[in-house]
């Protein structure tokens, strides 16, 4: 850890990096934008690489950049975590850059330098398109890729541009879908066994609104033919309703008064509803609606490695014949983790799953045969499959073709998996 900065040596020798952040003031800086991998290459300098850490000085320094918390406050850190340590590892950077673009890579003395900051312009993080074209394609229980096929828009347009979306199969072979479109308000869309389409509807408000309007959404199908539909509203809490088989709704309700970023769901084979949410404290919880409408309550899940909590920007998870749920879950580090929440209730521990490192989306869906299949959005825009195997085996990552921001995935009881992706 740097302890020094090259102007005013003297007078703080003894200050890490990040005091020195504080304390130095904007200075003409050397760089504006840097890699993912050179800001890993910084981090491995300032902490071995750890994201998640606290340092053991007096004063304490957070996060694999290692923040005084003085300055994660006055760059605008607070808007993703209260300490630089509980933020993803893409929001240390994004603040990082905010670092770098005032100061220059003397900011960090000698771990900027090192990993050659200075020199890097790249963008960490390009901004994607708010709005993508949405499009559907099967992979065959052969393992054959349909082409991706835009779906058709609502009231007669050509195409549906959204900005979420979450897919799921009934037990009759149907697709239901959920996409948000570019007004931000919710549509419903399903696709028959046959091949046709309902065609999109936006969704009733709730406590009587026209329309409800969505940050995010997740659809889970159901054993009895019922499709349960979790929403984060515009107030940022959790809302609960069921398309009931024959097509009626029955409306929606607060999920207590909690609040959250994402949201995630599955149908279990017992008819409960097993959920998951990032807090807003970007924290990952657990939660569960009995098949008698009651509900379990929410419950922080343990972190990697004996971690007390896990913090997360994205999640998915899947509902198993046997009765258990796996989960997948991108951690603070931009890496993919695993775990399964067995029937009994019972978790196991997370483990890494190798050969993805920057995921920006996640899919995950059960097969019949007790395999899970997997997509990943990672490296910008590159869609990657996966699957791991009834026996715990992983298959390994191959890329489908595709650009996308967002992707899901349902399976079906043919051994089919139908995949939706946000083009763009």
């Amino acid at each position: 850890m740097p302890r020094c900065h090259p102007r005013t040596a003297r007078f703080l020798s003894a200050l890490p990096m990040a005091a020195v952040l504080a304390l130095a003031g904007p200075t003409t800086p050397t760089a504006q934008a840097a890699s993912v991998s050179t800001w890993d290459k910084v981090a491995q300098c300032e902490s071995g690489g750890r994201w998640y850490i606290v340092s053991n000085t007096t004063p304490v320094y957070y996060g694999g950049l290692q923040f005084a918390q003085s300055t994660w406050d006055s760059f605008g850190g607070r808007q993703y975590a209260d300490y630089a340590n509980k933020a993803t590892k893409r929001e240390q950077i994004l603040i990082a850059e905010k670092v770098l673009a005032v100061q220059g890579q003397g900011a960090w003395p000698k771990c900027g330098p090192a990993a050659g900051l200075g020199a890097d312009k790249a963008d960490p993080y390009p901004a994607p398109s708010e709005h993508g074209e949405f499009r559907h394609a099967i992979r065959t229980a052969t393992g054959h890729w349909t082409p991706f096929s835009p779906l058709n828009g609502y009231d007669g347009a050509g195409r549906f541009d959204g900005g979420r979306q979450s897919v799921t199969s009934t037990p009759d072979g149907s697709l239901q879908i959920l996409g948000t479109g570019t007004d931000g308000y919710l549509y419903h869309n399903a696709r028959y066994s046959s091949g046709s389409w309902t065609g999109w509807q936006p969704l009733d408000g709730y406590d009587a609104a026209p329309r409800f309007a969505a940050r995010e959404a997740a659809v889970a199908g159901m054993p009895n033919g019922d499709a349960q539909i979790l929403a984060v509203g515009n107030d940022g809490i959790v809302y609960h309703t069921i398309r009931r088989a024959d097509g009626s709704w029955q409306g929606w309700t607060a999920v207590s008064p909690w609040g959250a970023r994402k949201v995630t769901a599955t149908g279990m084979p017992n008819g409960d509803l097993q959920l998951g949410i990032i807090g807003l404290d970007g924290k990952l919880y657990h939660n569960a609606r009995y098949a008698n409408g009651g509900w379990q309550g929410w419950n922080a899940v343990a972190g990697y490695g004996g971690a007390p909590d896990f913090q997360s920007s994205a999640l998915a998870i899947a509902a198993l014949g046997n009765g258990d749920a796996q989960l997948l879950a991108i951690g603070a580090d931009g890496g993919l983790y695993h775990s399964t929440r067995l029937v009994g209730g019972h978790w196991q521990a997370w483990g890494k799953v190798p050969g993805i490192d920057s995921a920006t989306s996640i899919a995950l869906t059960g097969m019949p045969n007790g395999d899970a299949q997997i997509l990943a959005v990672a490296n910008g825009t590159t869609v990657y499959h996966n699957a791991r195997y009834a026996n715990g085996g992983w298959q390994g990552w191959n890329p489908v073709g595709l650009k996308a921001r967002a992707v899901g995935i349902a399976g079906l009881a043919t051994g089919d998996a139908h995949i939706l992706a946000i083009t763009g």
